[in-house]
């Protein structure tokens, strides 16, 4: 066996592909649902050469010990936050991962969306059609322009997001974790400040170990009282029952929710009960757009590494010079 594709089978339309792209071009391929039937398949761990797996996998130090000849890992998304990559680059495996424009955009429009929807109240607005209610006296609705909007990470999506919001009469401040230049109508804040000053706090920093947990209560307790907060990248930076009690204690607040931890969202999460709340199940920048060239990005990377080819997207490209030598490398 040379490639092993690991998740469930609601991943199937970009493991399915993935698997029969492989096959025609003559590479084996195996199978599995979970990390423990892969690890019982005690031979095949020996050969396996590279591992396709879903972002929240567990790839780490034990793993690969136990993959002598593993020299690359690949994720269908963004997110490799299951992944140990440090480990990996250690081992001299390449991490590739779904870092496509098209998933950067469509993540920056929701988040759009969702500091649209929360100003604008659309579910409540919506509801005095759909129930026959009488206009209210007064008014929810606050506009964007003027506003600061403070964004928490200034990776892809974060710089997506700017730029889309860049023409909309809006102050734009951002906290990041190295120093890095930045355009001319975004300010760089540290973390502290950004949710204090921000009228809409937007989370698009990826899930690390250094980001999980980050915003606790009292820098949650920081933000402006009538705060929209949008996250669209990963739950697990802010626990969700803590971000749950201060909506409660602040009904002016707005939260726009995509992501959660754990998830799917518990049944009884406090989350669900909170009116000043729009929640969605980690989909609403899923498009058909993305997941369509998720799936060819996904056969893309997996065909490269198995004909020893450096694929487009790269997680670790410190490494590439010595996987690429791997190739000449005779235990392989």
């Amino acid at each position: 066996m040379t490639v092993a594709l690991v998740g469930t089978s609601s991943f199937d339309r970009f493991f399915n592909p993935a698997h029969d792209a492989l096959q025609r071009r003559g590479h084996g391929v195996a199978r599995f649902v979970t990390r423990e039937e892969l690890l019982a398949a005690v031979d095949a761990l020996q050969s396996l050469e590279i591992l396709g797996a879903t972002s929240s996998f567990a790839a780490d130090r034990e793993l690969f010990a136990r993959m002598p000849r593993l020299r690359a890992l690949v994720s269908p998304f963004t997110g490799v936050e299951g992944f140990d990559v440090s480990a990996a680059t250690e081992n001299g495996i390449l991490v590739a991962n779904g870092q496509i424009a098209e998933n950067t955009v469509s993540m920056a429009e929701a988040a759009v969306l969702f500091t649209l929807a929360s100003l604008y109240d659309l579910h409540g607005t919506e509801r005095y059609l759909r129930e026959n209610l009488p206009r209210p006296s007064q008014v929810r609705a606050r506009m964007l322009m003027g506003k600061t909007v403070g964004l928490i990470g200034f990776g892809k999506i974060g710089q997506a997001i700017a730029e889309r919001l860049s023409v909309w009469g809006v102050r734009l401040v951002a906290s990041v974790r190295t120093t890095r230049s930045m355009p001319a109508y975004v300010t760089s804040q540290s973390l502290d400040k950004v949710p204090a000053t921000s009228d809409v706090v937007i989370m698009a920093a990826a899930l690390t170990p250094e980001s999980r947990g980050m915003l606790d209560l009292d820098a949650l307790r920081r933000m402006k009282p009538d705060v929209v907060f949008v996250n669209i990248t990963r739950g697990g930076i802010i626990p969700d029952d803590t971000l749950a009690s201060l909506a409660a204690e602040r009904p002016a607040m707005r939260l726009a929710l995509d992501v959660f931890d754990p998830e799917p969202l518990k049944e009884d999460s406090p989350l669900r009960d909170l009116p000043n709340a729009i929640l969605t199940p980690h989909m609403v920048g899923h498009t058909i757009d993305s997941q369509m060239r998720l799936r060819e990005a996904f056969c893309e990377n997996l065909l490269a590494v198995a004909e020893w080819r450096v694929p487009e997207y790269v997680v670790n490209p410190s490494v590439i010079e010595t996987w690429l030598v791997k190739q000449d490398s005779p235990q392989l």
